[in-house]
């Protein structure tokens, strides 16, 4: 049964599966280095290859009239009565703030039980919405939610189903561009076309540069009119989230979802990269789509009044202009998260650093809690007691298989990096003793809080419990390899009472040692090979009890 539900969890994982793709012949630019924000070289379009017909759309859900709309064709269930207007988007960010309400309070983890719940759903039918089951990964969740909403309001819909480019692994090619297109009107009901998205959607459609025609998505000028509920971001390392709330000093929050079906909740920071502009990173709105009766069109970037396609990607744009009598001082560069929050804050928002710490604190442990699940789940799953593999992949961050299923070098990095940026956001207030104090005493605070503490169930099945505190001190000593014990995968210093539990062969533990210089690695990249020796020898000091003074 362990083995069956790890099979299941790889072929639910559109963010993680291989997904069906129209590639041309390989090119000798198969890796991608997406944190530095420049362009790829000009190069031409993939020749134009025969490409198979898309399967055709399994209708065999269809039910007997009044069992649910879901299942009833679709000329009665979802006409196009209505078009995408302003008043239509409000209504969609209106019904995912209210979904990311209920998963922020964690009163629903999955979508399909979300939608299930009229607390949750503005949308909420019982005659549907309590017979819908979904498993939706990251990239497959923008997507759902649109069709969804596009459902319930007689909205007209349609989506990329395939990209062309160049790589071997979809989900980081160069040179991204759509291939085919479905519209909801080729399915013969609306369960058949959430299904078919399921199958067809993966993070790789979110690469389409905007200047490439046929994408679903384009970039918005960032602001409070452009990103909004509902709104996906594009980490170009793999990952997509959706937007569920923007707070009047410009904190951003979003929910993501994973090859389990699992929705968690997060603050949005350095921990989630831009990439470049061809690449697609960053914010992207879904385009307008227009239904004359017989075609399906998508909005053109100059239709759009809030399409921006480079602030994003501009460094120069994200400084502002120096005063004029301080013209020689060179001023802190701002970076891209920074602007953002900047450009999102309403008009006389202040900052609040004090109340900025608490919510990255408690960010911190709901990502803490958030990895808890995920080692559970390999643990679960019985990685930990087959043999080892005899090399890593040729990138830790990005592949297939039971490493990309069970292993959490992303999921770690992308912790690291939210430690770092409350360090770097402490050590910003250095020059101010009666702040730090402040904030040394809201860190107390919030640490003491329940949902600061983790627990695993060690390898004699004792119940071990860390502190936020323990985790921050083995922050470079977690292991991301599921092929560990589980003391190992939380950092359990060798030798000490807490290790003496892991049943690891002497294999297993010198790999743990031989990963270290990975492990002291914060930020991810993808495309590239990541040797053994790809990290610093030392982890870097980014502990943020240092600038608060709690610590030597």
């Amino acid at each position: 049964m362990k083995a069956c539900a790890a099979l299941m969890l790889s072929l639910l994982a559109s963010c993680r599966r291989p997904p069906r793709v129209d590639a041309p012949d390989r090119v000798d630019e198969p890796s991608i280095d997406v944190p530095a924000p420049a362009e790829e070289p000009d190069a031409e379009a993939p020749e134009e290859i025969p490409e198979p017909p898309l399967p055709p759309v399994d209708a065999s859900a269809e039910a007997p009239p009044g069992r649910s709309t879901l299942d009833l064709p679709l000329r009665d269930s979802w006409p196009a009565v209505n078009t995408w207007n302003d008043r239509m988007e409000g209504e969609y960010s209106a019904f995912v703030a209210r979904l990311g309400e209920a998963i922020s309070q964690r009163r629903c983890r999955r979508l399909d039980r979300c939608l299930g719940d009229p607390s949750a759903n503005t949308l909420f039918d019982a005659s549907s919405d309590r017979r819908l089951s979904l498993t939706v990964d990251c990239a497959d969740l923008p997507y759902i939610l649109r069709a969804y909403f596009a459902f319930k309001r007689r909205l007209p819909f349609g989506y990329v189903a395939r990209v062309r480019g160049y790589g071997d692994d979809p989900r980081y090619m160069l040179r991204v561009r759509p291939s085919r297109w479905r519209v909801w009107t080729d399915f013969r009901t609306a369960r058949g076309v959430l299904g078919a998205m399921v199958d067809d959607v993966h993070s790789g459609m979110y690469r389409v540069s905007p200047d490439v025609p046929g994408g679903d998505l384009y970039p918005p000028r960032i602001g409070r009119d452009g990103v909004r509920p509902g709104t996906a971001y594009y980490d170009p390392n793999g990952h997509v989230l959706v937007v569920i709330e923007v707070r009047p000093d410009g904190t951003v929050y979003l929910i993501d979802g994973h090859p389990d079906g699992s929705l968690t909740y997060k603050r949005f920071g350095e921990a989630f990269a831009i990439g470049t502009r061809s690449l697609g990173g960053g914010f992207q709105n879904f385009r307008p789509l227009r239904w004359d009766g017989e075609h399906l069109t998508r909005a053109g970037n100059d239709e759009i009044p809030g399409f921006d396609g480079e602030s994003q990607w501009s460094p120069a744009a994200w400084q502002p202009p120096p005063p004029a009598e301080d013209a020689g001082v060179r001023a802190p560069r701002v970076t891209y998260h920074q602007w953002v929050r900047h450009r999102l804050a309403s008009a006389g928002a202040v900052i609040d650093p004090v109340l900025d710490l608490r919510e990255q604190v408690a960010s911190l442990c709901r990502d803490v809690a958030d990895r808890a699940e995920a080692v559970d789940a390999s643990l679960a799953a019985g990685i930990q007691r087959q043999p080892h593999p005899a090399a890593l992949p040729w990138n830790i961050y990005g592949t297939t298989g039971d490493w990309e299923t069970w292993s959490t070098p992303s999921r770690d990095a992308r912790l690291k990096a939210a430690v770092r940026e409350l360090h770097d956001a402490v050590a910003a207030s250095a020059g101010d003793p009666a702040l730090l104090e402040r904030m040394r005493a809201a860190w107390r605070e919030e640490i003491a809080r329940p949902g600061c503490e983790t627990r695993y169930v060690n390898s004699a099945g004792a119940t071990v419990t860390l502190p936020l505190e323990t985790v921050l001190d083995r922050l470079f000593s977690l292991s991301f390899d599921p092929y560990h014990c589980v003391e190992l995968r939380w950092g359990a210093p060798p030798g000490s009472a807490e290790f003496s539990t892991c049943t690891d062969d002497p294999v297993r533990r010198g790999w743990y040692r031989a990963e270290q210089r990975l492990r002291n690695q914060i930020d991810r990249n993808y495309g590239v090979a990541t040797p053994l020796t790809a990290g610093p020898e030392a982890s870097p000091d980014v502990d943020p009890r240092r600038p608060l003074g709690l610590r030597p």
